[in-house]
Order: C-alpha cells, then structure tokens, then sequence
C-alpha cells in the first residue's frame, strides 16, 4: 500500500499543475486540494512504509527466536558423544548463521520485495500511459545503469581491500618498529625503518585515493 501512495503521489502533482496551467481562470481550491493529497500521500506513503519494517521486523525477531530456542534445546537433548567431538567453533557458527537468516529475511522481506513491487507498477504504469517505446527505454536505462553500477563496484571492492590491506601493513609495521626500539638503535636503522615505513604510507595514501575517485565516478555515474 505504501507504494501504492507513492507512485500515486505524483498524478497529485500533475492535477495541481495541470490546474494552475491550463487556459481559464485558476480554480485556487482545486490547487489546494491537490496539494494537501500529495502531502497526504507522502506522508502517509511513509507511516505505512516505517509500519511495514516494523512488522517486518517483529516477524523475523519471532522467527529467530523460535528458531534460536529450538536449536538451543536440540543441543541438549544431543548425547555426550557429540559434544566431546564438535568443536567449540559450533555455537560460533549456529549463531553466525541465525544472524546471516535475519540479514536475508532483512533484505528479501524488507527491501527487496517492495522494490520489485513498485517496479512492477512502474511499468504497467509506462506500458498503460506512454506506451511500449517509453517502457523499453526505462528498461534499456535500467538496464545500462545496473550494469554500469555492478562493473564499478566489483572494481571498488578490489580497491577496499587493498587499501584495507595497506592500513594493516602500515599499522602492523608501525608496532613492530616502535617494540622492537632498542634493536633499531642498536644497529643504526632508523633510515632503513623510515624509509620502509614512509613506502607504507604511500601506498595507503594512494589507495585510499583510488576509493575516493572510485566512488566519486561511481556517484556522477
């Protein structure tokens, strides 16, 4: 339903436009009749919309938690066998996995499936007013952005890690020179270390520049 309200939102807009454009005397109540039901509809878009997560989430900590006891009592019902031969790791891995089961009920229920809702709206809407050659150019953009958007960020995950990887080296250099203090001045190193760790720096200096300029790109894209 709250999609329902925003994509209807926007004939709202076009009646008051409408009333205030088309040849004739302005009908000023019309106008504001108009008005006050796209910021009905706006507003109300959104209530039901902060509704919808709410449930949703009430639905999914219910399931969790059913699941989450069920799974607690099935271990102690298992015999002394098991438990001296799992790994302590099991519980690690049951609890990661309960989290990974809200992440995707999360996604599916909460994002997912009223985007594909209202994209299927979109287009009957395109179909029905514009016609096909509309619809087909909403999908071709679509189509071209989503491919644009999924190539750039595979590239930015690459450049995350390495510059995840470039703060790591930095940082594990850093403690291991400062620990090891009095070796370094026993042999006279301080340059060799100085330079080794200023190497370091510019490498994360230059990845973190490459993320930046990828997601500059990624956000005029």
């Amino acid at each position: 339903m709250s999609k329902g309200l925003a994509i209807a939102s926007p004939f709202f807009l076009k009646q008051i436009v409408d009333t205030m454009t088309l040849a004739g005397p302005i009908d000023f109540h019309k106008a504001c009749f108009g008005i006050g039901l796209f910021g009905a509809s706006r507003l109300l878009s959104t209530v039901l919309q902060e509704a919808r997560m709410y449930m949703v989430a009430t639905m999914i900590q219910n399931g969790i938690r059913k699941i989450s006891y069920d799974a607690f009592k099935h271990l102690h019902k298992l015999d002394l066998t098991f438990h001296k031969t799992s790994s302590k790791n099991t519980v690690f891995a049951i609890n990661r996995a309960f989290r990974s089961i809200e992440s995707g009920l999360r996604f599916t229920l909460g994002f997912f499936t009223p985007v594909a809702i209202e994209f299927l709206f979109l287009c009957c809407m395109l179909q029905f007013y514009c016609g096909p050659k509309y619809l087909f150019n909403m999908l071709a953009t679509l189509g071209l952005y989503t491919y644009f958007s999924k190539t750039l960020s595979a590239m930015r995950r690459v450049e995350i890690r390495q510059r995840k990887d470039a703060d790591k080296n930095s940082e594990f250099y850093l403690n291991e020179s400062i620990m090891n203090y009095e070796t370094v001045k026993a042999f006279n190193n301080e340059l060799l270390e100085n330079s080794r760790y200023k190497d370091l720096l510019e490498k994360l200096r230059m990845c973190a520049r490459n993320v930046q300029k990828s997601l500059s790109e990624l956000n005029i894209g």
